[in-house]
């Protein structure tokens, strides 16, 4: 049982964001976006290795 000057604190509730650490995160959101738009143009410009090939029937090696 927990005294009361034991009570539990949330540190978020005291957290203060910075503009550096804004500026940060707003620099990982972009490269996040561009990633993403790099792997979508990607998936669209590649062709499929395989495109008329079907699973295998039965059991495969290393299955």
């Amino acid at each position: 049982m927990a005294d009361d000057d034991e009570r539990e604190i949330n540190v978020e509730d005291f957290r203060v964001e910075t503009p550096e650490e804004d500026e940060r995160l707003a620099d990982s959101q972009r490269k996040i976006d561009e990633a993403k738009a790099v792997a979508a143009d990607l998936a669209k410009t590649t062709p499929d290795p395989l495109p008329d090939s079907e699973p295998p029937e039965g059991s495969t090696p290393g299955s």
